[in-house]
């Protein structure tokens, strides 16, 4: 069915529509609804979801799609800064299924392309019986402090000067305590110990879910790693760096040092 054609089933429901790593909001900054842009974006649409457990749909649309109305595209980052968990939580889903479903399309056993399954959240083979369920990377993201001073870092890639916390990927077989350890041995050269967890955020780029903690300097120098880090440094609290936009996981560990 068209999506032109399903508008009518969508009315009063929450709608993302995608383009990239970003989502169409209102001149509100709200996520815009299905009746007033879907007629604009049907010819852009290329993969269109419906969630049954959220009640919202979701559509990745192709990078020539048009603005309808007085809305805009809008970085999905800049949407977490503005919105509240609760919100942040349903786009990220809504984004990280529309991901793996435009990339997820045939069976890595058989072949053969592949349907939603009838009750599971997940996409069933019909030749082999073969069932995929959403991909979710973890990452480890670190506070490290040394006494009243906290251990922040650029990345290499950076071009507006921020400092963030020490983060990667947990690898296979790996512990989350393992990944905290390896990644700032390998980043910055030093050992961390007190390792404490603090909380967790998807982040859909295209399917992280960042697992904060805090840890306690250990020992040695810091020593980057060029092809990761442009800069790291130890900072003071009267003394911060720019940092990561509020709503982040970033900031909330950085603000929370001094608050515990």
């Amino acid at each position: 069915m068209a999506l032109l054609d399903r508008v009518s089933s969508w009315e009063g429901k929450q709608t993302y529509f995608f383009r990239d790593r970003e989502v169409l909001v209102t001149g509100g900054g709200d996520a815009a609804r299905a009746e007033g842009a879907a007629s604009c974006l049907c010819d852009y649409a290329r993969t269109v979801i419906e969630d049954p457990r959220t009640g919202c749909i979701g559509a990745i649309l192709s990078p020539d799609a048009s603005l309808p109305g007085d809305c805009r595209f809008e970085p999905v980052p800049s949407y977490f800064y503005a919105h509240d968990d609760l919100e942040n939580a349903r786009l990220a889903r809504l984004k990280g299924l529309c991901s793996w479903r435009a990339a997820t399309r045939f069976c890595p056993s058989c072949g053969q392309p592949l349907r939603l399954h009838a009750v599971e959240d997940a996409l069933e083979c019909p030749a082999c019986g073969r069932l995929l369920f959403p991909r979710i990377e973890p990452c480890i993201i670190t506070l490290v402090s040394r006494g009243e001073e906290i251990l922040l870092l650029r990345n290499a890639k950076d071009r507006l000067g921020v400092y963030a916390c020490l983060a990667g990927f947990v690898e296979m077989g790996e512990t989350l305590e393992q990944a905290l350890r390896r990644e700032v041995r390998e980043e910055t050269g030093l050992e961390v110990d007190d390792i404490r967890y603090v909380g967790s955020q998807g982040w859909p780029f295209p399917d992280q879910l960042m697992v904060a903690f805090e840890a306690e300097w250990k020992s040695g120098e810091i020593r980057i790693q060029p092809s990761e880090i442009a800069d790291a440094r130890w900072f003071r609290r009267d003394a911060l760096p720019p940092l990561p936009r509020p709503g982040s996981i970033a900031r909330r560990l950085v603000e929370g040092k001094w608050k515990r």
